[in-house]
Order: C-alpha cells, then structure tokens, then sequence
C-alpha cells in the first residue's frame, strides 16, 4: 500500500540534511533509479521514426511535381 504525504519543499530539504551520510546515498541513489526510466522513452520514439515510413525517389518526383503544377497554378490565378 502507498502513502501520500505533502510536505512542503522547505520542509523536504530541512529533512534530507538530517539524514546520515549512508542515508543520502541511498537517497541519491533511489532517485537516479527512479529518473532512469523517462531515456528508455525518447530510444522508443527514436526507434519508432526510423522504423517509419520514408518517401522513395518516385515519391518525391511526384511531390516535386505537384509542387510544380500548384505553383504554376497559383500564378495564373
């Protein structure tokens, strides 16, 4: 079961300089552990747009093309 408790961040630091020197270690250490998580997220994502979908030289063509016949288009009117 989890607890929540306020504390106010003044509060918070006054605290932490009580504890023992092993205390803050294994603190520091919890909080590394915890903050680890959040780079796994950002390889997904990088994962993810290389693994996506990429235009081919023929697609490109077709969108400079398009490019093309809107600009031209845009002119006449």
């Amino acid at each position: 079961m989890e607890m929540t408790v306020q504390i106010p961040f003044r509060q918070l630091i006054a605290l932490v300089r009580t504890l023992t020197p092993a205390q803050k270690a294994m603190l520091k250490k919890e909080l590394d552990e915890s903050a680890a998580p959040s780079v796994p997220k950002q390889d997904e994502f990088i994962d993810f747009l290389l693994k996506g979908p990429v235009y081919t030289d023929a697609d490109i063509a077709i969108i400079e093309e398009n490019h093309k016949s809107i600009a031209a288009w845009r002119t006449k009117h």
